[in-house]
């Protein structure tokens, strides 16, 4: 093999396809990336079995061949070599990169033994924004579980319907549905992404109009934006029926400046933050909402004004769900629907339905 490339389009390669590979794996050679340069491209693959990516990177192919390399390493050699024309070849059963004044060898590892590239489906598929893509996932990975108890709530629920798209999590503490108008011909389908396959998928897109196609297989969702492919492999199991779980009548409603309440919230949890369930108590009395946090070293006492229709109310909640919630919400007024202290509370916007999140509350002394 012998390429000549820009170092650049090779590290931003290298930087993509590093995503799915493990950083420690039984099989030392799933810790690196092959490269291929095969007729006028130079193909990088990298994978840990659930996750693969595959790049193409710009480059003049001089002599075709296969190799692997240790992913980690070789992004640490490019990032540090001068931003210059940059080859690569075989000699000596090692590989070699030259880059301006610097020289490094290599050994390598058989590509024969690393695995192929996962075929995909693209029968079912639609087309999206990259931005809008980008966005449903992170307003709901958040919400997915950490815990492997239940492993399908590890995963985010993507369905696909005539007229849109929605991405749901569940941790069993909070809820989070995000969705899109889209077109497409799929009257129905579904499938549970791992948590670690979207939000790489959501660090690789870019923050742009880019056109990306979404195939959802039995068992495999790719998603393709310009030189770029990512395959991850599915969950198996019944998503839970969030649906049912949503309530569907309020007794307090009222709406708030979401940088208000942030900024409010943000304050009070650092005295949160110092007990173990982390609460802080919301006290909505006409159109004033009074947040208090209280600790062994100090307590603090935040008031903004509120919109309210309904009972008043004092609940409590663990302040990082909520605010985990806001600094995703890009709206500057948002809904807050309510029954009990007891019972879940739905955030909603104050207009359309393009996300909902449930946060359920913490139980006090006080609550009823």
């Amino acid at each position: 093999m012998r390429i000549v490339c820009q170092k650049s389009e090779l590290l931003k390669s290298v930087n993509i396809v590093s995503k799915a590979v493990a950083v420690k794996s039984p099989v030392y050679i799933l810790e690196g990336i092959l490269i291929s340069a095969e007729g006028d491209n130079l193909v990088l693959y990298g994978s840990d079995d659930t996750l693969s990516i595959r790049n193409t990177a710009k480059a003049v192919v001089l002599e075709e061949g296969r190799i692997v390399l240790p992913a980690r390493l070789l992004g640490e050699i490019l990032a540090k070599f001068d931003d210059c024309e940059l080859s690569m070849y075989i000699q000596e059963n090692n590989v070699v990169l030259e880059c301006g004044h610097s020289k490094t060898v290599l050994c390598y590892m058989d590509a024969e033994n690393y695995p192929e590239f996962p075929e995909y489906d693209a029968g079912n598929a639609i087309r999206m924004f990259s931005k809008d893509v980008i966005s449903m996932i992170d307003q709901t990975v958040f919400a997915t579980s950490v815990s492997e108890d239940k492993p399908i709530l590890t995963g985010i629920l993507v369905e696909i319907e005539e007229k849109s798209t929605r991405m749901v999590a569940l941790d069993g503490y909070r809820l989070a549905v995000r969705e899109e108008a889209v077109e497409s011909s799929i009257e129905h389908k579904e499938v549970i992404v791992p948590s670690k396959s979207m939000r790489e998928a959501a660090r690789i897109l870019p923050p742009d109009e880019s056109d990306v196609r979404l195939m959802f297989g039995d068992r495999m969702m790719s998603i393709v934006c310009g030189d770029t492919q990512i395959n991850t492999r599915v969950l198996q199991g019944d998503y839970i029926k969030y649906k049912n779980i949503i309530p569907d009548s309020f007794q307090t409603r009222f709406i708030v400046d979401r940088m208000e309440l942030y900024s409010s919230l943000d304050r009070a949890s650092i005295l949160a933050r110092q007990t173990k369930t982390n609460v802080v108590n919301m006290s909505i009395d006409g159109e004033v909402m009074t947040i208090t946090s209280n600790s062994e070293v100090g307590r603090a006492r935040e008031e903004l004004p509120v919109n309210l229709t309904g009972k008043n109310l004092d609940i409590s909640f663990n302040s990082r769900y909520l605010l985990d919630v806001l600094k995703e919400v890009e709206d500057d007024e948002i809904v807050f629907d309510m029954n009990t202290a007891i019972s879940p509370c739905v955030i909603r916007p104050v207009s359309g339905g393009s996300y909902l999140y449930m946060v359920l509350p913490v139980k006090t002394n006080n609550a009823v």
